[in-house]
């Protein structure tokens, strides 16, 4: 005999399946078309990240031949006068003075900046770009420019201050940024190199042409050494893909971040300060923490299949990436400040190129791999 708890019990446990069998269809028809798509079509995903990474190419390259220059410079890089001049309390906005200014140096290139506190205005920037380091000719363009913003500005010619960079000074700043970025772009391959690759040959291999790039950057310029520098490239790239893929990968992925997030600050007409150099490369930590997060659980640490790892340090890596974008975020719109305006919205675009290129290009060239190794074993 079956007693009345006993069938109750039996009941519940019943009901309790029905309940199971029945969730929401469409949270799981959602899941099984993202498996769809980033499971079985993985591969043909890999084109987006390369088809933007050669528009990205394209249009630095049409930069650098229609300019000179692969990025658009601000006074810092250039050379020039910047003023700087309080307006507290003053009925004054930006454009009236950016107006007063092109209007009598129409064929100079002037950039007018607010600088606030708490949404009131505080002072006024005015960027003026020239090659001239004449001392008479600077001060009479210095003179030039103040008196013409007194006009909207009363009493500017009493409290401003100036800051005078030379052509060859913002020149020598550019170059030195620039060879900052690339010697950590070098060493961040090194670094992921040592890590994931497993031949010592070719990690003492990697090391001496690391350092004979390092000398030839600190040696200057010339000819001679452009020509060994892309030489030693060309040798670390097929030294980094032919004995460690993986890395190869990463690299590609941090390469990507800076190319693209370039050429989008390039299309939105931000000229580059040295602050702005400086954002790019604390691009590469940002963007190499996904990569290197995605690499490690799928090659080192792996739990469960390939797909799950990658899924596994997607929701970890999405987390990482949405934080650091909300921050970035706070901070633009927060700020005041020009230059820290400039860094964040850097990394902003930076990070949002980087979830692209980690979880489209990287992953994809992962698993492959990945894939290949079980294969073969």
């Amino acid at each position: 005999m079956v007693s009345r708890k006993q069938r109750r019990s039996k009941r519940q446990k019943k009901g309790g399946q029905r309940r199971v069998e029945t969730a929401p269809q469409p949270i799981k028809q959602a899941r099984g078309r993202f498996d769809t798509i980033y499971h079985d079509e993985y591969k043909k995903l890999l084109i987006i990240p390369f088809i933007i990474l050669l528009l990205a190419l394209a249009q630095i390259s049409f930069q650098y031949a229609t300019t000179g220059d692969f990025l658009n410079k601000g006074v810092s890089l250039t050379g020039g006068l910047t003023l700087t001049i309080p307006v507290d309390g003053q009925d004054v906005t930006v454009d009236q003075v950016e107006a007063l200014l092109i209007q009598h140096y129409p064929d100079t290139e002037i950039v007018v900046r607010g600088l606030s506190e708490f949404g009131d205005l505080r002072g006024i920037t005015v960027e003026v770009a020239t090659d001239s380091e004449d001392e008479a000719e600077l001060k009479a363009l210095e003179q030039g420019l103040i008196r013409t913003a007194e006009r909207a500005i009363p009493g500017a010619t009493e409290e401003y201050s100036v800051e005078v960079i030379g052509p060859s000074l913002g020149e020598t700043f550019f170059r030195q940024t620039l060879m900052a970025v690339l010697l950590a772009f070098v060493l961040m391959g090194l670094v992921v190199f040592f890590y994931f690759g497993e031949n010592t040959k070719a990690k003492i291999a990697a090391v001496v042409l690391s350092a004979t790039a390092y000398f030839l950057f600190t040696g200057g310029g010339g000819v001679l050494n452009t020509i060994f520098l892309v030489l030693i490239a060309i040798g670390l790239i097929l030294l980094y893909a032919f004995y460690s893929p993986p890395s190869a990968a990463v690299i590609l992925a941090a390469f990507s971040d800076i190319v693209v997030t370039l050429a989008i600050v390039n299309l939105l007409g931000v000229k580059i300060s040295t602050a702005g150099v400086a954002a790019f490369l604390m691009l590469i930590g940002y963007s190499v923490d996904t990569d290197i997060l995605l690499s490690t659980r799928v090659l080192k640490h792996r739990k469960g299949t390939i797909y799950e790892s990658i899924i596994s340090s997607f929701k970890t890596g999405m987390l990482m990436s949405v934080t650091s974008i909300t921050a970035a975020t706070i901070g633009f719109f927060v700020s005041q400040s020009t230059t820290i305006k400039q860094i964040m919205l850097i990394i902003l675009i930076g990070l949002i190129i980087d979830i692209i290129n980690t979880w489209l290009q990287n992953a994809g060239i992962i698993r492959m791999y990945a894939e290949r190794r079980e294969a073969a074993r």
